[in-house]
């Protein structure tokens, strides 16, 4: 899927221009129906006016591009409360944070771990905190990765 990599920058673009930030991009089949998720970011939080302006920009511009070799829907969000965080600098920017990730395959017999987030070693391994142990983990063997907060009322 190169077309991956073309997205990613055109979304990268708009989303920058606009003093945002791209924090995932996911392109997935939903039952007989492709979806393209951006979830995009700012200091103090996106809305939906910031949501449906990123939406109009992007999905005019692979209109224009005409990436996508088939038919899809384009869905542009918030990070959410259980943001999802793949890249090196979110890693290191929610150290202390609970989170859970989930591996591609098994990675020491497990599926998956919940634990806090340490940050990134030297050798540009997760360190997440797990039962009083650290486990470092290599950022390709990680599926999706999730923080893990709780809603106080």
């Amino acid at each position: 899927m190169d077309y991956l990599k073309k997205i990613e920058n055109i979304a990268e673009s708009i989303v920058k221009a606009e003093g945002m930030e791209v924090v995932h991009i996911e392109f997935v089949p939903e039952g007989k129906r492709w979806v393209l998720r951006i979830y995009i970011d700012k200091e103090g939080g996106v809305g939906i006016k910031d949501c449906q302006k990123i939406s109009n920009q992007l999905g005019y511009e692979l209109d224009v591009e005409d990436i996508i070799p088939h038919s899809y829907t384009l869905e542009v969000s918030s990070p959410g409360i259980d943001r999802i965080i793949g890249k090196e600098r979110d890693f290191k920017r929610f150290s202390g944070e609970k989170i859970k990730i989930r591996f591609k395959g098994e990675f020491e017999g497990k599926k998956s771990v919940e634990g806090v987030l340490k940050g990134m070693d030297e050798k540009g391994n997760v360190v997440v905190e797990v039962d009083g142990s650290d486990i470092k983990i290599p950022l390709s063997r990680i599926k999706r990765a999730n923080l893990k907060r709780e809603i106080k009322f």
